[in-house]
């Protein structure tokens, strides 16, 4: 699978989607790798627990909302916007998965300092898996995992379909669309790991937050969050447009 994901498979950008030379054997323009090698943001200014951005003299937005501390640390190479918004846009919705080897070096190096024995995927619901073909929590979190040497499974799995998260405008409907959405698959042992939960995105924080309670019940020690990307200013009060993804998903 490796060999496939980090070779292109056509002609085009897989983060603009435009027909384009491809820059140095990678399945990118020049001007989206130019920008992907300065993407990695500085998180000398966010918060050191979740990355969101800091408040002076008050808990972050995200943190407020995890007073148990559910999950305890985050990690994450980059911002959402740009050209890493257009590689995990065409991962999720155009099965650009090449897009995916891209990301998880980053990863990789973004989670060196996370204490973890497991890293565990976000799960999609059935019909999105079915429609996509792949879960892309899924492979990013085999990616990084091989680079980290680390063992990927996918222990949790959702319990019944859900609205979209990005159809949800506000953090108390993403928050109330996955009440007890996820659980531990059955006949998985996570007592007493340490778990790097692995998605693509991080926004209000809604879905890491019910995972790695679902994580925690089964009895893991401790629940750490890798994503891709965090959406800047998702922590406190967000109005995403109503087009975004539109003109990534598959054409049926």
């Amino acid at each position: 699978m490796l060999p496939h994901l980090l070779s292109p498979v056509s002609a085009h950008c897989v983060a603009c989607g435009q027909v384009a030379d491809i820059a140095d054997g990678l399945p990118l323009c020049p001007d989206c790798l130019r920008r992907l090698l300065k993407a990695r943001h500085s998180v000398d200014a966010l918060c050191p627990r979740c990355l969101s951005v800091l408040s002076i003299g008050h808990p972050c937005a995200v943190c407020r909302r995890d007073p148990d501390r559910l999950v305890s640390r985050a990690f994450a190479p980059y911002r959402y916007r740009g050209t890493v918004r257009g590689l995990i846009l065409r991962l999720k919705f155009s099965g650009d998965t090449p897009a995916a080897a891209l990301l998880a070096p980053a990863m990789a190096e973004a989670a060196r300092a996370a204490q973890a024995d497991l890293l565990v995927p976000v799960p999609l619901g059935r019909r999105r898996q079915r429609e996509r073909g792949y879960n892309q929590a899924a492979l990013l979190a085999m990616l990084t995992g091989k680079l980290r040497g680390l063992p990927m499974e996918e222990a949790l799995i959702r319990t019944r379909e859900t609205k979209r998260q990005s159809g949800l405008h506000t953090i108390l409907a993403r928050r109330q669309n996955l009440i007890g959405a996820f659980a531990v698959r059955p006949g998985t042992d996570i007592s007493g790991k340490r778990i790097l939960l692995v998605d693509d995105v991080r926004t209000s924080g809604a879905t890491a937050l019910a995972c790695a309670r679902a994580l925690r019940e089964a009895g893991a020690a401790d629940v750490q969050l890798l994503c891709a990307a965090i959406a800047p200013g998702a922590g406190r009060y967000f109005r995403p447009s109503a087009a975004a993804g539109r003109r990534y998903r598959r054409k049926e």
